[in-house]
Parts: structure tokens; sequence; C-alpha cells
């Protein structure tokens, strides 16, 4: 190792704050702040069934990844793990997929908060600040957080995971004590009263993407208190917790706006849950745009914590240029992954957001997301099941291993291949063919190296979770 390598910071953190990074990544106020709306106007009054069917997915999913994170607990998270127990060209491509979310997530969340904060401001101020002023703002903000050290930003994001947790959960109570007009019913999770089966599909799919983020748990195994017992029960716990969250808010926000009167909550050109916040609480409804504020930056500094790390690993397997692998002396964070991930929380905000706006960058992100990692979660599925039927025989539980991992994968495919049949309305239908080609091109890629006998780099992907595990490194047929 080179004197610009060192390692993270090894434990660092404990279990609250490595649950924390899962649950603000996944963003409680942001996702359902900014997604309940569009939901709801594809899955009508079934909006939290949306939420509950997702829920169960990811549970799933969530289950099968604690089954590879005890055993291989790596800053490569699920590149690791498909290299490792798949194909070490499948965690490139997984990876490679992978640099469609994390990386892009920061980017997508601060632009439409900077919407968010423009629309607010002129309707009602008359002030005009532009959504990219707080976009680059914030970005600085970020970026200086994670450069000075893990434990900073692990702070910072557990103080504002609590705060936005703890105000959107009193808005939603606050709309059971004064329900609008349909009173308390539990209609929404009766499948019957879904406009379509197709609206509730979309539904499910976006409400995935609420819950994705469980996963970025994976990446802070190096910087982790015992990480092979604590990054299962963190990335358990967000899941559960998040779960709870929105079976419960989502159905309160419906319930406090008015079931009957869900039209105007589909076509309400502000924001219905800062119109309940209004309603409700009058001039404190400004706390419910803090809490939506409080929680972009969490999921913001959630998401390029993870990314960076994923960067750093890479980098370390030399499957990304080694000086990605460089760590901070003093700080110990990985310093050229934190530039580099800056660099592209820029590109893709700015760049997408000046395109096509910053809020339908959002949207349209949400389904490239989402149908990006249904790769990934699918092939750490196949690598749940292969591990344990190889090294970890010995382990092997058909629930665990087989039943579940199963499951999910085909309820991922199925949604998602819902989803996009038929095409949604543009930008949206876009989404598919973007992770399609990015798919392809990252075949191409691959295949260009073999060729060119420059593809036993991939080879070290798996060496670091093979060390930390016990097993003994074997040669992969290339």
């Amino acid at each position: 190792m080179s004197d610009t390598e060192t390692k993270l910071r090894a434990n660092a953190l404990a279990l609250p704050s490595v649950i924390m990074q899962g649950i603000t990544h996944i963003a409680p106020a942001a996702g359902l702040i900014l997604s309940i709306q569009f939901i709801t106007s594809l899955a009508g009054v079934t909006s939290p069934l949306s939420y509950a069917i997702a829920f169960v997915i990811i549970l799933t999913l969530g289950l099968s990844l604690t089954q590879l994170a005890k055993h291989l607990p790596s800053a490569g998270g699920y590149y690791t793990y498909v290299s490792r127990t798949v194909h070490p060209r499948a965690g490139f491509l997984t990876a490679w997929l992978y640099f469609l979310y994390d990386p892009t997530g920061a980017a997508i969340n601060l632009a439409f908060m900077g919407f968010f904060i423009e629309q607010t401001l002129k309707a009602e101020y008359g002030v005009l600040f532009p959504w990219w002023i707080f976009f680059l703002l914030a970005t600085v903000l970020i970026t200086l957080l994670i450069y000075r050290g893990i434990e900073i930003s692990a702070n910072a994001m557990m103080l504002l995971g609590i705060a936005e947790v703890v105000i959107v959960v009193a808005l939603v109570v606050a709309g059971l004590l004064k329900p609008g007009d349909g009173g308390i019913n539990f209609s929404s999770y009766l499948p019957g009263n879904a406009p379509s089966l197709s609206g509730l599909y979309l539904g499910v799919v976006f409400s995935i993407f609420s819950f994705t983020g469980f996963e970025s748990v994976a990446p802070l195994a190096e910087e982790s208190k015992d990480p092979r017992r604590n990054l299962p029960r963190a990335i358990i716990g967000a899941i559960l917790f998040m779960g709870v969250f929105y079976l419960f808010c989502s159905w309160a926000v419906l319930v406090g706006w008015g079931t009957n009167d869900l039209p105007a909550l589909i076509q309400s050109p502000e924001n219905p849950v800062f119109l309940l916040g209004r309603r409700l609480w009058g001039g404190l409804w400004i706390l419910v745009p803090l809490a939506l504020l409080n929680s972009v930056i969490a999921v913001s500094i959630a998401c390029t914590n993870a990314a960076t790390r994923v960067f750093y690993a890479m980098g370390r397997a030399e499957a990304l240029p080694r000086v990605l692998a460089k760590v901070h002396p003093k700080y110990q964070t990985p310093s050229n992954a934190i530039w580099l991930q800056t660099l592209l929380t820029l590109a893709v905000g700015l760049g997408l957001g000046f395109w096509i706006g910053p809020d339908q960058e959002f949207f349209f992100m949400a389904v490239v997301v989402t149908l990006g990692m249904t790769f990934v979660y699918c092939a750490g599925n196949l690598g749940v099941f292969l591990f344990y039927r190889g090294d970890r025989r010995v382990e092997f539980s058909p629930l665990m291993h087989a039943i579940f991992p199963l499951v999910s994968t085909i309820a991922l495919i199925w949604v998602a291949f819902k989803s996009v049949i038929p095409l949604p309305a543009a930008p949206l239908k876009y989404a598919p063919l973007l992770v399609l080609g990015w798919l392809l091109l990252g075949a191409v890629l691959l295949a260009v190296m073999r060729r060119a006998g420059r593809e036993s780099w991939l080879l070290k992907a798996g060496q670091v979770a093979h060390e930390q595990d016990g097993a003994p490194p074997h040669e992969e047929k290339m």
C-alpha cells in the first residue's frame, strides 16, 4: 500500500448510527412528502397498499442481504457480494448499474429540493431564489461534512433524521384527530379500491423507490463496530422502521386530507402535505418544509457516504482507477472518491435539472433507479443462493437462502415489467431505455476489455471479502 493510502476509520460507527444511515438514506420525510401525491395519482386511495406491497418485497430483499453482510463485510457492498458469490463480471455489471443509483442520489434530491424552495418562496413571498443556488450551496455543505470525517456526517444524519420523523408523525397524528371528508376508514388497504391494476403496479414501483436505501448500510462495513453482527441488524431495523412509518403515515395523510376528496389532492398545484400542514397547524406549517429540507440533506449525506465507499472499494480492487483508494491521512475519509462524487453530483443535478427541469429530473430518475436496482437486487439474491449452496453449505436454509430470494426476485421482475408495459407518458417512458442502454454499454465495455486481454483486474473484486470471510482465495474462470 502506498503512502497515499490508509484504511478507513475502523469501529467509528455504533449500531444506532448504522441504522440511521439506512433510515436517512430511505428518507422518511422526503419519501412521503414528495411521493404521496404522485403515487396516489397512480394507485388512488390504495396508495398506502402500494407502500405495503413494496414493504413486503423490500423486507425479503433485506433478509437476503443480511445473509451476505454477516459473512462478507466490505465497503464494496453489492459490488463485492456479487463479485464474490456469482462472478466478477456480474459484480462489475452490478456496480455499473449501481452508478445510476447512489452516485445520482444527492443530485436528484437536492435539485428537487431547490425546485421546492424556489416555488414556495415565489408563491408565498414573491421572492425569486433559483433552484440551482440552493443546489450549489447544499452540495458544498455536504461535501465538507463528509470530507471531514465519518463521525461528523453520521452525527448530522442522526440529528436530521430524528427531527424529520418527529415532525411528520406529529402532523399525521394531528390529521387523524381532525380527519377530512370520509373520516377515519381503512379503504386504502382494500385492493378492489385501486383505480386499475397497472396503476397499482406503477404505484408499487415508486413505493419501492421510496424504500431503497436500506442497502446503503453495507458500504459502511469497514467503519462500523462489529459489522458481521451490526450490519444485518441495521438493515432489518431500518426496513422495519420505515415499513411502519410509511404504512401509518401514508394512510394517515389520506385520512387527514379526506379519502372522499382525493381528486383535489391529486390535482393540487401545491404539495398536499404542505396544505395539510397549513390546515392543521396554521403558521407552524413551515415545520413541514423544514422536515423536508432536513430529509433531503440527510439522504444526500447518506447517498454520498455510500457511493464514495463503493468508489473507494473499487479503486482498491483496481476495478476503477487506483487513485480512488486514497484516504485522507487525518480524517480517514476516501478523499479522491469524495471529490469524484461531488463532480458527479454537480454534473447530474445541474445537467438534468436545466435540461428537463429539476422536478421532472426527480420522477424520471425514480424510474431509472428502481429499474436499475431491480437488476442489482436480483443479482444479490442469486448470490445468496449460490453462496449458501457452495461455501456455506452447512448453513443453508431453504427459507432464507432459496425461498425468500426467489420470491422477491419474481416480485421485482413482475412489478418492473408491469410498470413499463404499457410505457408511461414521456419523459418517464424513456427511463427503461436509459437503463437498458446503460447495461448494454457496461456489457460492451466488459467485452472490449476481455478481447484486449485486460480483464484480470476483475479477479481482485472479491479478494477483500475472501480475506475477511476467512475463505481461501480461489481461481475464477474468465
